[in-house]
């Protein structure tokens, strides 16, 4: 193994191929900025998880190579928003989404209330954000009802590679303090992008759980590699259509970093999603897969050393998509 990037065409596609010694690299990158940010401690059990695990983990060629803490699980928090789009785009149209959540990118932290209040539209900007997966948690329960819940858990199965389960302590541990959550879905009542009749309960539980759903870095390497490869997983099973993986890449290229992701873009040059749990999973259309984890966070809700790492292998692999 060389470390160098060895490019390789298929139908007019570049891909890069990962070594074993460029992924320690970016691994031991990661690991000098390990007392960077500070664990997600307001949700009381996510400070209890070790800061100092971390990993990345590959898949290319239909192999999956992983360095670090790599079987080590976490709660999967925001990242699994883009598995609730997905579902709720397998029943509706993005035009008809629309109408209750946006496709902008945020300007405000995630868990922004000041964002819904002052939304143009009167709807979350984008459904990345903690108001736009609530809206389309109420949308999928409108569809599912009591079942939505193990739909998402199966869906996230598929995606992730794996049968799934979900932290009941973590997810009791959102609803005890969930005061924000709370706020901005009762201001969505409020301000009529809810309707009156919403069961308020039903859906924040099964948001909580959904955020609580257990993952290794393995299992999120598996998902950027349905994602990039245009929703087809490594069995060759459609998880999603082409155009909603189109759809989900775009997302995450604009919005799955928060108000991070104009620096994210220039930083790192991939579609990503964080989640405060310490995972990234990134995208690409390259038939790779890549996910990182750290569980220190930036101040924008970010993996501070999972985004270092991926700036390193995105800079020595030339892994940009601009």
């Amino acid at each position: 193994m060389t470390g160098k990037t060895i490019p390789n065409k298929i139908k007019g596609v570049r891909i890069m191929i990962f070594t074993e010694e460029v992924l320690e690299e970016a691994l031991n990158i990661g690991r000098k900025y390990l007392h960077e940010g500070a664990v997600a401690n307001y949700i009381p059990e996510l400070a209890k998880v070790d800061p100092n695990k971390i990993a990345i983990s590959k898949i290319e060629d239909g192999e999956l190579f992983s360095v670090g803490d790599s079987k080590v699980k976490y709660s999967i928090q925001s990242i699994v928003k883009v598995i609730l789009y997905a579902l709720a785009m397998k029943n509706y149209r993005v035009s008809e989404l629309k109408k209750y959540v946006g496709v902008r990118p945020s300007a405000k932290p995630f868990n922004s209330v000041i964002e819904l209040e002052l939304s143009e539209k009167r709807i979350p900007v984008n459904p990345f954000i903690n108001a736009g997966a609530i809206i389309i948690v109420a949308i999928l329960y409108n569809v599912y009802r009591e079942k939505t819940f193990d739909v998402i858990l199966e869906k996230a199965g598929e995606f992730l590679g794996e049968k799934v389960d979900y932290s009941r302590e973590i997810a009791q541990s959102e609803k005890e303090s969930s005061f924000t959550n709370r706020t901005l879905i009762y201001l969505m009542l409020a301000k009529e992008i809810l309707p009156s009749d919403t069961k308020v309960e039903e859906v924040l539980d099964t948001y909580f759980k959904a955020c609580s759903i257990l993952v290794n870095t393995e299992n999120l390497a598996h998902m950027s590699y349905v994602i990039s490869n245009n929703g087809v997983d490594l069995e060759g099973r459609e998880i999603v259509t082409k155009k909603e993986s189109e759809v989900l890449r775009a997302l995450m290229a604009t919005c799955g970093t928060y108000d991070y992701s104009g620096d994210f873009a220039i930083r790192v040059g991939l579609p990503a999603k964080s989640g405060v749990g310490g995972g990234i999973v990134t995208a690409s259309r390259n038939k790779t897969g890549l996910a990182v984890y750290a569980p220190r966070l930036d101040k924008h809700g970010n993996s501070y050393s999972g985004v270092r790492m991926l700036e390193y292998l995105s800079e020595k692999l030339d892994l940009s998509i601009y």
